[in-house]
């Protein structure tokens, strides 16, 4: 533990309900901001009290409620101490989110992962293609130069169906879609640098900005992501030069970018002189091509498998549009060291056979085809208790954002009765790159096995959010 003391003293107004409940809402937020870090010592209580004008037992009563929920902990002779764990961290531990088809657990929408696995003998059936028509000797040794070419050519064939045509020389494997992330990030950034990112960023942003020591700057979101303007004040207010957004069905609003709002954007980021970190893992959902394609010199594009096809190949990908000054000098082998070193050969074959033979594209239609299903469902389903508008014929992200307004409750509070009633779901005060201008919840419609545990989950939800 790093023994700071903070002279925390939060800002109380933004926050509903129970000025006890307030006390640790500022508490997350601040920890998801970074604000409060792992190891900085809490102020006593009877100080926060007297800080703040608020009786000793509400301050009492929000430690306890803090301590229940593993953000903090009290060390007897020492102090409070922030804990180690965040927030955003255990959205990658579902564990038995998973639940079984009609059973009494909690059900889990939470958790951004595919519609289901896949199955058991495609798996084998897989793996035994693979046996016969690889040296599998090879595959246990370090990736050879011929399968990473190998890897850049499927990669570069996956993104033809949306218009972009990568050369293969720009594109680097990965361990995964986050590893992906972090080595862009670590191309063209320095600690302490202060990065553009959308008002609501997915919580790997986040854990990536903490582990390089970035600065996050939010940008104001509508329906259409991104907001132009607020864009151009954000850059300019904060001097910050690069920019990390989701063009396409942006987690966690599910905001994709019409025709019109693209090229705005790609305007802003040009004369701007942004570089732009595309995350890129829900592009395949649609036909839209990438932001990135528009902007040759100043992108790099970060994708993968794990929300399109299975999280178990931990195959990833960042594709450089990048001219040589933006990359800071970097040469090929460098860049092969930083994304691709990690990679495990035998995913990578398993990745390009998957590719190659039209399997990952028959699991991505099925993905789609059950997201848009689970997304009408749900919408009709809590229609009478949220503000829920229809799908249309908009792309369906595996995701629902719901707006909180108009309530009595927050985000947090709302979560907090969903909870009780054995549905996890995510507020908003998650995602939040800075102090929170408008509130909602995210629901994973992807997370539960089958819809008869989605179903279930929206009565839960519906008797939850009635009361």
């Amino acid at each position: 533990m790093t023994n700071n003391k903070t002279k925390w003293c939060p800002d109380l107004s933004c926050f509903k309900g129970p000025k006890y409940r307030a006390i640790v809402q500022a508490m997350e937020q601040d920890i998801q901001q970074g604000l409060l870090r792992p190891g900085d010592k809490m102020p006593t209580q009877r100080d926060l009290a007297w800080s703040l004008g608020l009786n000793l037992s509400t301050v009492t009563d929000a430690y306890r409620e803090a301590t229940r929920k593993h953000l903090i902990a009290g060390e007897v002779g020492r102090g409070t101490f922030i804990l180690a764990s965040a927030v955003e961290a255990q959205l990658y531990a579902p564990g038995s989110a998973r639940s079984d088809e009609g059973a009494g657990d909690v059900i889990d929408l939470s958790t951004n992962i595919p519609a289901r696995a896949l199955q058991d003998k495609d798996v084998r059936e897989a793996l035994q293609t693979l046996m016969q028509s690889e040296n599998l000797a090879q595959l246990m040794e370090y990736h050879s130069p011929s399968l990473l070419q190998r890897c850049r050519q499927a990669i570069a064939h996956f993104y033809q169906p949306r218009g972009f045509h990568p050369r293969t020389s720009d594109i680097f494997p990965c361990a995964g879609a986050q590893a992906a992330l972090y080595a862009a990030l670590q191309m063209i950034t320095k600690p302490d640098m202060a990065i553009l990112v959308e008002e609501f960023t997915f919580p790997g942003m986040k854990v990536t900005a903490r582990q390089l020591g970035l600065r996050l700057i939010p940008v104001a979101m509508d329906e259409e992501g991104l907001i132009p303007d607020d864009l151009d004040r954000a850059a300019r207010a904060s001097g910050a030069r690069i920019l990390v957004a989701s063009p396409i069905l942006q987690n966690p609003t599910g905001a994709s970018m019409g025709p019109s709002r693209r090229r705005a954007i790609a305007n802003s980021i040009e004369q701007l002189d942004l570089t732009l970190v595309e995350e890129d893992v829900y592009g395949a959902f649609t036909t839209d091509p990438p932001l990135s394609l528009h902007l040759a010199g100043r992108a790099l594009l970060v994708g993968g498998f794990s929300k399109l096809v299975a999280p178990g190949p931990r195959f990833g990908f960042v594709i450089s549009m990048l001219d040589e000054a933006r990359l800071s000098g970097l040469s090929a082998d460098e860049l092969v060291h930083t994304t691709s070193w990690m990679t495990a050969p035998l995913m990578l074959a398993l990745a390009c056979q998957w590719v190659e033979t039209g399997t990952a594209e028959e699991h991505m239609d099925w993905q789609r085809q059950e997201a848009r299903g689970r997304q009408i469902m749900v919408r009709r389903k809590l229609a009478n208790v949220m503000q829920v508008p229809a799908l249309g014929k908009a792309p369906a992200a595996p995701h629902l954002w719901i707006n909180v307004t108009d309530t009595m409750s927050s985000g947090d509070q709302l979560a907090a009765k969903a909870r009780a009633h054995g549905v996890e779901v995510v507020p908003a005060s998650t995602f939040c790159a800075g102090r929170m201008q408008r509130d909602g919840l995210r629901l994973c419609l992807t997370a539960p096995l089958g819809r008869a545990s989605l179903t279930e989950a929206c009565q839960r939800l519906t008797k939850a959010w009635r009361e």
